[in-house]
């Protein structure tokens, strides 16, 4: 017969297992932003005028308009799953996240872990650092510059791209040789990221993209180039101001190459490039007044090591953006206006290079209803306007923008998050 002593022992023992497995228990949560965003757009006066191109941009006399169509977006609708599992307290604990687009209105298809991504380590005194696939530093600050949450074609879409079609934000895990390449709003894989805690105010973010699509042969004919990526963030917040200052290094990814025919894909001639971005961000919140305002600024240039004389070899441009957005009980109301510069060109061998058309404006209003803490109803009116050799346009890009043509849309949705 089992004694109560032993009993009792056992049932501490027990008891001790219990707390213990508790303890190790890692946590899990699920969450998610589900959006449906319908637009009536369209883009109209393309130029027509081979006189209206530049040294970077070629107009088609027979250059078409997009005709006015409804169209219904999911903008960066997701599913996430996240946790974490504590190894000695809040100072090391092992942490993930699995997080996938989700197509609500059937375009695309979803893509498991097409969207922030990794497992890393995390602690209180120390910071995080992780691998994966994730937003670069550079990129994360802009997601706050916004209205509502997510990313949709109202938002400012004259920064991270120098337009020529180039999307409006991108997700690759190295050089892809295609319009991507020149982005400056980055979801890059094949990274390992480290972020800073809290230190009285200042924060830092840095990454570092590997050169995974480095070339597979090193044959005497062909280009040996290095794909990398480096982004870094400094941030300062104290009460209701907030600054951000990123920077951001493609090297041998010939963003220019993608910009214009003028300048020529990685070769001999053309055997590598950097390619960087600079960005100021400040916002103010006024918490009494449901007050916000947004100042964006940034220069992106885009540099080939090319040695064919008349044969572009770096482009430069600035753009800046001011919006102000004010809350009244469940309403909100915002605006937003932004520029972008023509920019400056250089060819090889000297000659002067004509970049005039290449700036543009953009204008936004809209209005936001909130049904609930995480679920609004909202409209907006938005519009870029092109200088004649310019293709900017709201994300996601039309298809078929040519040179000069305007970006206008009225559009309703609703957003919800869990």
């Amino acid at each position: 017969m089992i004694s109560r002593r032993t009993l009792s022992i056992a049932a501490g023992l027990l008891a001790v297992a219990a707390a213990a497995q508790a303890q190790e228990k890692p946590n899990f949560s699920i969450y998610g932003t589900l959006i449906a965003f319908a637009d009536g757009v369209q883009a109209s006066d393309a130029s027509n005028r081979a006189t209206d191109g530049n040294s970077l941009v070629t107009v088609s006399p027979t250059a078409t308009n997009v005709p006015s169509k409804l169209r219904i977006t999911c903008s960066t609708s997701n599913i996430g799953f996240k946790g974490d599992y504590r190894i000695k307290g809040d100072d090391l604990k092992l942490i993930w996240q699995v997080e996938s687009s989700v197509s609500v209105d059937g375009d695309q298809p979803s893509v498991l872990a097409g969207r922030n991504s990794a497992i890393g380590l995390s602690g209180a005194s120390w910071g995080t650092a992780i691998i994966g696939n994730w937003d670069t530093p550079y990129k994360f600050p802009t997601l706050f510059t916004g209205t509502l949450r997510g990313l949709f074609p109202f938002d400012n879409s004259l920064t991270g791209n120098p337009g020529f079609n180039v999307p409006g934000t991108v997700t690759n895990s190295g050089r892809a040789g295609t319009k991507n390449d020149a982005s400056f709003s980055r979801r890059q894989g094949n990274s390992v990221q480290y972020w800073t805690p809290d230190m009285k105010g200042f924060s830092a973010r840095v990454a570092y993209s590997v050169n995974e699509s480095k070339p597979t042969s090193d044959a005497a004919t062909q280009a040996q180039f290095s794909p990398t990526v480096i982004s870094a963030l400094l941030s300062y917040r104290t009460g209701g101001l907030t600054i951000h200052y990123g920077y951001e290094r493609h090297n041998d990814y010939f963003g220019l190459s993608q910009l214009t025919a003028n300048a020529t894909l990685p070769s001999l001639t053309n055997a590598s490039s950097k390619d960087e971005g600079q960005e100021l961000l400040v916002f103010y919140a006024i918490p009494s007044t449901g007050t916000r305002f947004t100042a964006v600024a940034e220069q992106l240039t885009y540099h080939n090591d090319e040695t064919v004389v008349g044969k572009v070899s770096e482009y430069k441009r600035t753009t800046w953006g001011l919006s102000a957005q004010q809350s009244f009980g469940q309403h909100k109301i915002w605006g937003l206006y932004g520029s972008a510069d023509k920019g400056s060109a250089k060819l090889v061998g000297g000659a002067s290079a004509n970049v005039e058309g290449l700036g543009a404006t953009q204008v936004t209003l809209g209005y936001n209803y909130a049904i609930t803490r995480t679920a609004d109803v909202f409209a907006t009116y938005y519009t870029v306007v092109n200088k004649a050799a310019a293709t900017y346009g709201a994300f996601p890009v039309l298809a078929g923008i040519n040179p000069g043509a305007d970006t206008r849309a009225f559009g309703v949705g609703v957003l919800y998050t869990f």
